[in-house]
């Protein structure tokens, strides 16, 4: 873990995949709401504190980028008028908002998210449960190729909002190989690779697993 003070207000963390396993959490856990997440979140600005002298006054909010199998945080302190709002919340002892991934590639021209996304996965099992961990599966295009050995989902995006573009960007980095992003090198895989099925994610999405 690396912290760095950035103002009084605010601190930053980088903490990589293994760094969150060995918390006994995976990455999709900080998604949620849950006592396990606020937990983490209050050791990471504990650790914080002790590393840089930057002290928390009152609640915090929280932010997060996925880079290159590294989790960027940004903790800030919650002014006056915020503090109002989270009073006003269902339950007050939240002090934490989940983290906003979201995702790296910009197109440079025009400042928009590249929505067109590839994802490799190494195995049928890593595909499964990417799947059927995806919330809005039954909204995103999405179709199933082979290539290489690798099962490659070419999926739409353009639907999406930012907080599930940002859920499918912490998915992708956990049970994917890699991401690429764009029309062209999407279309590479829809000419060259072996085409399995269309509606691919909402299909695996609504398997049952088998009985025993």
């Amino acid at each position: 873990m690396i912290f760095r003070k950035i103002s009084d207000r605010e601190l930053r963390c980088s903490v990589s995949v293994e760094e969150i396993r060995a918390n006994g959490l995976e990455v999709s856990d900080l998604l949620k709401r849950s006592d396990k997440t606020y937990e983490f979140f209050e050791y990471l600005v504990q650790e914080g504190q002790e590393e840089t002298g930057f002290e928390k006054n009152g609640p915090m909010s929280v932010e997060g980028i996925f880079l290159n199998g590294t989790l960027e945080l940004i903790f800030r302190s919650v002014d006056e008028d915020e503090a109002d709002e989270w009073e006003e919340r269902e339950s007050e002892d939240e002090t934490y908002e989940a983290p906003m991934p979201s995702l790296p590639d910009i197109n440079p021209e025009n400042g928009e998210v590249l929505k067109l996304v590839q994802v490799r996965f190494a195995s049928a099992g890593l595909l499964y449960q990417f799947c059927q961990l995806l919330p809005f599966a039954e909204k995103v295009p999405s179709s199933l190729y082979q290539t290489d050995g690798m099962y490659v989902l070419v999926l739409d995006l353009d639907d999406c909002t930012k907080s599930e573009i940002g859920a499918f960007c912490m998915l992708a980095n956990e049970y994917g190989t890699d991401s690429a992003y764009g029309d062209l090198q999407a279309s590479q895989i829809m000419e060259h690779g072996r085409h399995i099925c269309d509606d691919a994610v909402y299909r695996i999405h609504e398997m049952k697993p088998a009985e025993k």
